[in-house]
């Protein structure tokens, strides 16, 4: 089970790449949000990204397609309109990569950890109903959408 504290990290690596990189805000909700009822958003890019060493874990984040749009032209400084779908899966790609990276560095202070290769796909809402079955799950809210982090 994932602790206060160790939430706690996550929010805050989460909220500085999602603000330093992005100038996005992001936050750590309290509760979670009903799932079933989260037909608002169809087409999520889900990023799949695990560490080992001392500590380890596989972290599945599911980002909501609108949110990897808007991140990725702000961050490539292209109209959202003129992505190609590659542009915003690397982009985000990159985001998981990020927030996993910096919440190691915050618990993993000598470095042990090892952080493996994101992997990502575009999935449709069903596949992130289908994850409630995972040991833990967090979820972020933004301007743009919930995202669901699913951790094992």
């Amino acid at each position: 089970m994932i602790s206060g504290d160790q939430q706690n990290k996550l929010n805050a690596a989460a909220m500085q790449v999602f603000g330093t990189m992005y100038f996005t805000p992001i936050e750590l909700l309290a509760e979670l949000p009903d799932m079933t009822s989260n037909d608002s958003e169809d087409t999520f890019i889900k990023v799949t990204i695990g560490y080992k060493g001392p500590h380890q874990a596989e972290l599945s984040f599911y980002f909501p397609h609108r949110l990897a749009s808007h991140i990725a032209g702000g961050f490539l400084g292209i109209e959202e309109e003129s992505l190609v779908e590659g542009q915003i899966t690397d982009t985000i790609q990159e985001s998981a990569n990020m927030i996993v990276g910096n919440y190691l560095g915050r618990i993993d202070e000598q470095g042990e950890c090892a952080l493996g290769i994101p992997k990502a796909e575009l999935v449709d809402s069903r596949s992130l109903k289908q994850q409630v079955e995972c040991n833990e799950t967090l979820a972020f809210i933004s301007d743009f959408g919930i995202v669901w982090l699913f951790l094992s």
